[in-house]
């Protein structure tokens, strides 16, 4: 309970700004439903696939950049709580700092899987009829977003706390976050990229999250390759960053 219990009040504290502003909420969906409609409408006849058609691909690469997106917003709590002076009580509370980052992204990462699945369900009502989720797949898409999301939101998390201004953390999201989505096989399949987008594609740890979460919910085969490989490098990636991060963390002290 000593570890449960204020691992619960870092969460509501994320939990309750949602609350008091669901419209940061709301408005979330609404890129990923530009991109949906844009993309889907636009190059569904650009991408011939021997199963399914691009709708059914693009969805869960959609649900993956959302997973991007909203992780790469998680050092901006950090970032407010400096210009508030709140941050100095961090150092004062009881649980330890690797525990307060792990709750603080667990929160985020709350938030990321409700996204992704009321996507799917955006995605079937505009037509995604392949959809199928099992309870191997629903496991996939908790475990896959969760590796992802603490990867990223670690990544984001230094940035803010090691600049603490806001400007050079949006800096970080708009220069990182096309790179990286347009050099994925989340928009468009890896046979179809150039030849050297395709090898970056290859380790581009979105293209792995975006292939896992397509066969986890997709019932058409689009080539996702060995996922068992994708979870090792997002396993990977997340061990390494949260490490990272929570060295630094323990470095910082703030009256």
């Amino acid at each position: 309970m000593n570890f449960i219990l204020p691992g619960y009040y870092i969460c509501k504290r994320t939990w309750k700004k949602l609350y008091y502003r669901p419209i940061h909420f709301i408005f979330s969906f609404i890129q990923p439903v530009f991109w949906l409609t844009i993309f889907g409408f636009l190059f569904e006849d650009k991408f011939i696939f021997s199963e399914g058609n691009y709708m059914d691909y693009l969805l869960p690469g959609v649900c993956a950049m959302t997973v991007l997106q909203t992780s790469a917003q998680s050092g901006i709590l950090f970032i407010k709580d400096f210009q508030s002076q709140f941050f100095g009580r961090y150092n004062f509370t009881g649980i330890s700092k690797t525990s307060l980052l792990f709750f603080k992204i667990f929160a985020d990462y709350s938030r990321v899987v409700l996204q992704v699945f009321v996507l799917v369900g955006i995605g079937y009502l505009m037509g995604v009829e392949t959809i199928f989720i099992d309870v191997v797949g629903f496991l996939k898409v908790i475990l896959s977003t969760f590796m992802f999301t603490y990867f990223y939101a670690s990544l984001s998390s230094f940035i803010a706390i090691k600049t603490k201004v806001s400007e050079l953390m949006a800096t970080f999201i708009h220069l990182f976050n096309l790179p990286i989505i347009f050099t994925s096989t989340a928009l468009v399949p890896n046979k179809n990229l150039p030849i050297w987008i395709e090898q970056i594609a290859k380790y581009n740890p979105l293209s792995h999250l975006s292939n896992i979460i397509r066969e986890a919910i997709i019932v058409s085969n689009f080539d996702n390759g060995n996922t068992t490989f994708s979870f090792l490098l997002l396993g990977g990636l997340m061990i390494i960053s949260f490490f990272c991060i929570t060295r630094y963390f323990k470095t910082i002290n703030y009256d």
